[in-house]
């Protein structure tokens, strides 16, 4: 299992995909806060008149937990479906998946390695998000003249695990898709059209259907529940806000079923299926 881990960190190391999505994670974050500071310190510029639509305050680092999580979803979420298609999907057109499955350990055993590997990614992610949005906050203070004081440590981990989550489920929606597609451009294309599309949509038709009756169906949904997590991080800077019908632990523990699930729906294909 060690070395299985190791080799594919050592693969992974050298793919742009994950470099260039920390990037891009650090470029959306560093755009977040630029285009809501010139909100905020330009309220004739918006549609709110002569009152900023965004508060200055909650770009101080005390906030700076609540404020990425806009960066995060549903732009990050996207970007690990991405990035999980082609983890898994790729192997299988290279054709290096024969030759792991030929001369390496099990096929479980090779599933699991990649996986531990991909979370390490998606923490990595998480890390750069967290770690841009924080500089962001500090260099807003310092042009503002804003104390600099940061988050409770326990609100960091609190909003770093969430985000890490959220990655990781969608991201296992797309290795998911890449091992049953075998084929990283599909996979990716619909998988972005469901988180894109296909769930909002169907939301909006179940909640139509006897006046919402079916309502708790959508609660149910992968993204709905990542919605209702990260909107659970706020504070009276950020205004008034309607409380999601989910609540953070039951998000928490939808996320988990899914990520679970798909990740063994992934591993049986593995197990049973030809490669070829």
């Amino acid at each position: 299992m060690i070395a299985t881990i190791k080799s594919e960190w050592r693969k992974s190391r050298f793919r742009p995909a994950f470099l260039v999505a920390s990037g891009i994670m650090a470029a959306i974050t560093v755009l977040v806060y630029g285009v809501n500071w010139y909100l905020a310190l330009h309220p004739t510029a918006t549609r709110g008149g002569d009152r900023a639509i965004v508060n200055i305050a909650t770009l101080y680092p005390d906030q700076f937990v609540n404020n990425v999580m806009g960066a995060a979803f549903p732009i990050g979420a996207a970007m690990a479906i991405v990035v999980g298609a082609l983890f898994a999907g790729s192997e299988y057109g290279w054709g290096t998946m024969k030759t792991m499955f030929t001369q390496g350990p099990g096929r479980l055993t090779v599933w699991v390695g990649r996986l531990v590997v991909f979370a390490a990614w998606m923490l990595i992610l998480t890390v750069v998000l967290f770690a841009v949005g924080a500089l962001s906050s500090v260099v807003v203070a310092l042009f503002q003249g804003h104390v600099i004081a940061g988050p409770a440590a326990f609100d960091l981990a609190k909003g770093m695990g969430a985000i890490w989550l959220i990655l990781m489920v969608n991201g296992t929606i797309g290795l998911a898709l890449g091992v049953l597609i075998r084929q990283p451009a599909a996979a990716l294309g619909i998988g972005l059209t469901y988180v894109l599309a296909v769930e909002l949509l169907a939301v909006r038709i179940i909640n139509l259907i006897n006046n919402g009756q079916y309502k708790n169906v959508t609660e149910q949904f992968v993204n709905q529940n990542a919605t209702a997590l990260t909107q659970s991080f706020t504070s009276p800077v950020f205004g008034a806000s309607v409380p999601s019908p989910i609540s953070a632990d039951h998000a928490v523990l939808v996320l988990f079923a899914y990520g679970i699930g798909l990740a063994i729906v992934a591993a049986a294909a593995l197990r049973l299926r030809d490669v070829t």
